[in-house]
């Protein structure tokens, strides 16, 4: 997946997640992710979609 198709499935997937990628990636970002991870698949980008929003839903929950 390029940096393009990622940003337009993060869009489609924008309330599962997507928003923090669509937000607050870069290119840069992403490049730097690629060369230390490998390529981004649409079920690898689903998956880190999944864990950001477990991760804010736990931070959420601590919120008074």
């Amino acid at each position: 997946m390029t940096y393009k198709e990622l940003m337009e499935f993060a869009l489609l997937h924008y309330e599962e997640g997507g928003d923090f990628i669509y937000e607050c990636w870069d290119e840069r970002i992403f490049n730097e992710y690629v060369a230390e991870f490998g390529d981004i698949s649409k079920s690898k980008a689903l998956e880190i979609f999944k864990q950001l929003e477990e991760r804010r839903q736990e931070i959420q929950s601590t919120i008074w």
